[in-house]
């Protein structure tokens, strides 16, 4: 199985849509102040958009970005996780629920506008679907329109699974903060990547979207798109 990342073109390139949204989701973890790594950071790649805290009691604490002491912090997190799907990794910044805002524009069947979120058209969603592909959790995003109507997008929910290789040092053991630049030239440690999904991102580079040669073959044929795909070599032992 050939793997392939994610991207955007140079941002001086020419873009084929002009589609353009400014959305958050509703909820988020608050930033920690780590007393184990020494670090003071917020994430701001895993998102959970399935997750619909508007019924629960926590809603209120998670709606306003802030930095809090790590104590605070794990509070909330034992809190939020049984509302989450089974395995999920979080970390602080961690979002839930859908995207909320507005758009404009025309879209491609897939919208990239961060490398590490990844919106579908609706007709370009149920051609991914009909190819049988695995691991699309969609959600559709709450946008209104500026202007002219838009067609509907969905934010794919997405796992983390599989690792770079050569492994990296491991994350904090309290805060989950992984110590490491993103190498320019990646590979993927083979033994890790899921043989079940064909979208995910990686435990150890989370804003890094990863798809199989099966994903992409279906994308080339939903037409022009303002998205890169870019192989990722494996590396070690299957």
């Amino acid at each position: 199985m050939r793997y392939f990342e994610l991207s955007t073109p140079h941002y001086d390139a020419p873009r084929v849509w002009t589609g353009t949204y400014q959305a958050d989701a509703r909820w988020m973890l608050p930033g920690v102040e780590c007393p184990t790594c020494g670090e003071t950071w917020s994430g701001i790649a895993l998102a959970y958009p399935s997750v619909d805290l508007a019924q629960s009691p926590l809603r209120a604490e998670l709606e306003t970005p802030r930095l809090e002491p790590f104590e605070r912090y794990a509070r909330l997190l034992d809190q939020v996780k049984p509302l989450l799907p089974a395995g999920a990794q979080v970390e602080p910044g961690t979002t839930f629920g859908p995207l909320v805002g507005t758009a404009e524009g025309t879209f491609g069947p897939l919208v990239l506008r961060d490398p590490w979120k990844l919106l579908v058209r609706e007709d370009a969603l149920e051609a991914l679907r009909a190819a049988g592909l695995q691991g699309l959790v969609p959600v559709r995003a709450e946008l209104t329109p500026i202007r002219a109507l838009i067609p509907a997008l969905h934010e794919l929910e997405l796992t983390a699974r599989g690792r770079l290789f050569p492994l990296g040092p491991p994350p904090c053991g309290a805060c989950g903060r992984v110590d490491a630049a993103m190498p320019e030239e990646r590979r993927l440690e083979v033994a890790s990547l899921p043989a079940d999904l064909d979208v995910f991102r990686l435990t150890d580079a989370v804003t890094l979207i990863v798809v199989t040669e099966r994903f992409v073959e279906v994308a080339r044929g939903l037409g022009p798109m303002d998205v890169l795909f870019k192989e990722i070599p494996v590396g070690g032992r299957g």
